[in-house]
Parts: structure tokens; C-alpha cells; sequence
């Protein structure tokens, strides 16, 4: 959906199919989501209650009882990432995202670019989380006598995310957001019964939200971390052609979903630094909100958050997986030669439910494949760590080249100073994001993860410039549209 309208700003919506109405390529079904079912992929893609059972350990780690104040300036520090894409989504959407986007500020080599690596960023965390579902699965059925391997529970995650993506995306947004929504409220009874009975050892205070005396080397790394669990957030742009009122819907979505997200991490945080008696306490226990369960509601509670774990990283594959169809399905209608069975395959659309079959089986076969090159680890965490490191280092990258992109976009269209002031500053945070992160240089196994993410870049880059791809992102009629966007659209345009 491309907006378009008036110098004044006032906006229209266009069908994008119509821009392709002389193309043979299937179109997505349209206004096909309310604002809960598109906000349900981006906090899928984020899966808190999976996120938070284990995370306030992995911080504590890190900075100490600082854990709560590590997510708040976290928030803080992705908010500039968020306000950039809510700039681009108040103007035009696509089920390409960040390809429209940073094609209409910087061409349409930057933008493919900036799509191939977010891309990859999806495609390495849905093979990521089919390995965390299956930890968590392994434990929760281990409790019950069941032992069997990681892999096996991960295949079992992968085949039942297949059957749902292939579905309308109706069902696959409502299933994340039904899966997700039933984890928060029970992890939220775990957290009220532990503010009732006010912690272990002492009462709850505010201090998880202070320095304690670390310093400011720690507490970055643990904004760092706080930064990689809140990613997830644009995923609801990949769903620009299928949302009621995109313009609207979309960015706030974007929002909401961040907002949302950082909320149960910094609430369920500032309740594990409480409730354990030393910040090494805490750091020692692989998932503190089990634990809290089974001590103050009981045995049978400390299963049922196991159980909402995997219900929450299972929505997380899902969104992951969603996102990456939508993509591959955009960068498909656009690269591919019109006409050729690449093009047929890769944006070929299920008659009835309407998803993109094609690129939801290249979906399946890569993250199966990355999957399954890590199944010879010990442990699904081992697994894990390492498939998800590619997309973390990748998606600082493609953030990145999103905020430069927004910055150029408001300089030329509407110079107000506080927009381009927020996003000047976004670039800022995220070059220091992006320099703690890769400095010092990640030891080995890590730093054959951050040769291999930039060997994919390059991937992207020489494939952006072959001569025949240049043709087709310059003639694409998507592109076209978005560059034509009037001024001051992307930037609180009225709505009509």
C-alpha cells in the first residue's frame, strides 16, 4: 500500500496490486488485518514471555542488579530505531518493508540491500527459536518422564510452524497472537504472586532501576543485550499489503509492540532482581521465573510457565517465518525476470488462503538447513547461541541503514529540525550499539559468525549489482511509487 496525496499532506491509499496490473505476479490479499492482528506479528517476532523467563538471568550476568535500568535505557535507545520506521509507514507500506523504504531515500540498491540483510535476520532467527521452543520443550517434557533429543522437539516446532504460516494470514496473526497473549497472563500470575509475598529476603525497592556501582563498560553491554531482545518490532511493515488502513495501522503497531515488549521485560526484571537474595544468585539460575513459579504457587505452576515458554517461542518461529515469506515474496515480484519460473515460484500465492507458497518453501528449506547444521550440538542453548548471533549482528546493521535512510528521507522532504534531530541521534546510538558489539573483536566460535554475517552482506551487495538486477529495481513500479510520495507524508500527514 503506497500513500499518496497532496502537498497540503493529506493521504490516499494504492492498491499496490494496481501498480502491478500488467504483471502476471499474484497479488496478496488486501485489508485483511485489524490493528491486534498486525501488532501480534511484531510482538511474535519479539516473544517476550520467552525472552523474559530466561533474560533477567542472562542481565544479571552482566550488570548486576542493574537488570531493570539495562531494558528502561534499552527502551530508550530503540525508540530512535522505531521512530524511523514509524516515518517511512506513515507514507507508503509493503510487504517488502525496509525495501521500499530505503529504495525511496537511497535507491534501490541501498534498499535491496537493506532488505537482503533483514531478510537473513528472520530466516537465522526462526532456525534460532526452533532451537530455543525446543529447550524449553525438552525441559517441560522431561518433567513429565519424556526425554528425547532437542532436535526432535525442534523438527516437531518446524513441521507444526509450517503448517501455520501456510495458512491465511488471518488464522497465522491470530494463532501468535492467541499463543502469546495466554503466556503473558501466566507469567503475570507467577509475578503477582511473588510481589505478594514480597520477594525472598527483602522487600521490593526501586533500586533495580540504579547504577550499583557498575560501570559504564557493563551497563552498555547490558543495553546491548536489552537491545537485541526488543528487535522484532518492524516485523509488522512486512504485512503493508494485508493491513486495514496501513498507514495508520502500521506505524502503530510498530510502536505499540515495542512499548508493549519492553514493558514485560522491565516489570518481570525488576521483579526477578528483587526476588532473589544477590544479583549472582540470579545469574545463577537458568530460568529464574520457573524457579519463582515452583516457590510460590507450586510445582504444577513451575510447568505451566515451561509450557507458556514454549507456547511464546513457538509464536515467535511463527512471526519469524511470516515475515521472511513476505520478503522473499516482494524481493521476488521485483528481482526476478518477469515472465521466468523463478518469478512464478517465488511469488506463486495459495488460491484459497492467500499466502505466498512459494517463498514459504525457501523459508522452510533454509531454516531447516541452518537448523539442522547445528544438530550435532550437545545442548539446543549451544545451538541457539550461535544460530541467533547472526541475525543479532545483522540487525544492528539493517537498523542502521534504516535510520541513515530515514534521516536523508525527512532532510529532503520536511526540514524540521526535532525529526531529523531524533533520527541524527538514533544514528549515533546505534553506531555505539553497533561498536560495543563488535569491539572487541568476538572470539572464536563468534568471530566465524560475524565473517560469515559480513560474507552475506557482500552476497547481497554483488547480487544488487549485477547489471539485469539494476534493470529490474530501477523499472520496479513499487519503487517508483514510494519516490513519489508527496512531501511531509511521513511526517504526521492528516488522515483522510
Amino acid at each position: 500500500m503506497i500513500a499518496g496525496g497532496t502537498r497540503t499532506g493529506a493521504t490516499t491509499d494504492v492498491d499496490i496490486g494496481s501498480l502491478y496490473e500488467s504483471s502476471t505476479t499474484p497479488k496478496l490479499a488486501r485489508d485483511q488485518l485489524p490493528f491486534v492482528k498486525t501488532v501480534a506479528l511484531s510482538v511474535g517476532i519479539q516473544g517476550p514471555v520467552a525472552g523474559v523467563i530466561v533474560g533477567p538471568a542472562i542481565l544479571a550476568s552482566l550488570v548486576g542488579g542493574s537488570g531493570a535500568l539495562a531494558y528502561l535505557l534499552g527502551l530508550v535507545a530503540m525508540a530512535f530505531v522505531a521512530y524511523a520506521f514509524i516515518v517511512f509507514a506513515r507514507s507508503f507500506n509493503s510487504a517488502g518493508s525496509i525495501y521500499a523504504f530505503n529504495s525511496a531515500a537511497l535507491g534501490p540498491t541501498y534498499g535491496f540491500v537493506s532488505a537482503w540483510i533483514l531478510l537473513l535476520v528472520y530466516l537465522s532467527f526462526a532456525a534460532a527459536v526452533y532451537a530455543s521452543t525446543a529447550d524449553i520443550a525438552q525441559t517441560l517434557f522431561s518433567s513429565w518422564g519424556i526425554h528425547l533429543g532437542w532436535v526432535w522437539f525442534a523438527l516437531g516446532g518446524f513441521a507444526l510452524t509450517m503448517l501455520f504460516a501456510h495458512r491465511s494470514i488471518r488464522l497465522t496473526t491470530g494463532v501468535i497472537f492467541a499463543v502469546e497473549g495466554i503466556a503473558v497472563m501466566l507469567l503475570g500470575v507467577v509475578g503477582v504472586a511473588v510481589i505478594a509475598h514480597r520477594g525472598v529476603t527483602h522487600s521490593f525497592s526501586p533500586t533495580p532501576f540504579t547504577i550499583h556501582g557498575i560501570g559504564f563498560g557493563a551497563l552498555a553491554l547490558g543495553v546491548v543485550n536489552a537491545f537485541g531482545a526488543f528487535s522484532g518490532f518492524e516485523g509488522a511493515a512486512t504485512l503493508g499489503e494485508e493491513s486495514s488502513d496501513a498507514t495508520r495501522t502500521i506505524p502503530r503497531a510498530i510502536g505499540w509492540s515495542l512499548a508493549g515488549s519492553a514493558l514485560v521485560y522491565i516489570v518481570f526484571t525488576w521483579i526477578a532482581d528483587n526476588a532473589y537474595a544477590s544479583p549472582h544468585a540470579l545469574a545463577s539460575d537458568p530460568a529464574p521465573f520457573v524457579h519463582l513459579a515452583d516457590l510460590y504457587v507450586g510445582s504444577a505452576m513451575g510447568s505451566v510457565v515451561n509450557a507458556a515458554g514454549v507456547v511464546s517461542a513457538f509464536g515467535a518461529q511463527l512471526a519469524c517465518v511470516v515475515a521472511a515469506n513476505r520478503l522473499i515474496y516482494a524481493l521476488g515480484r521485483d528481482v526476478a525476470p518477469e515472465g521466468g519460473a523463478m518469478r512464478g515460484f517465488l511469488t506463486r500465492i495459495h488460491p484459497k488462503f492467500r499466502s505466498p507458497t512459494g517463498a514459504l518453501a525457501v523459508t522452510a528449506v533454509v531454516t531447516l538447513v541452518a537448523l539442522l547444521a547445528f544438530s550435532g550440538e550437545p545442548s539446543a542453548v549451544r545451538a541457539l547461541t550461535l544460530i541467533v548471533e547472526l541475525g543479532a549482528y545483522l540487525i544492528i546493521v539493517a537498523y542502521l541503514l534504516t535510520v541513515v535512510a530515514a534521516g536523508v528521507w525527512v532532510a529532503r522532504r520536511d526540514r524540521r529540525p526535532a525529526p531529523l534531530l531524533a533520527l541524527v541521534l538514533g544514528t549515533a546510538v546505534l553506531g555505539v550499539v553497533l561498536y560495543d558489539t563488535l569491539h572487541p573483536f568476538p572470539p572464536a566460535p563468534f568471530n566465524w559468525i560475524v565473517t560469515s554475517a559480513g560474507a552475506a552482506v557482500a552476497l547481497g551487495v554483488a547480487v544488487a549489482l549485477m547489471p539485469r538486477v539494476r534493470r529490474r529495481l530501477d523499472a520496479s513500479p513499487l519503487l517508483s511509487a514510494a519516490r513519489r510520495t508527496p512531501r511531509r507524508s511521513a511526517l504526521g500527514a492528516q488522515r483522510g
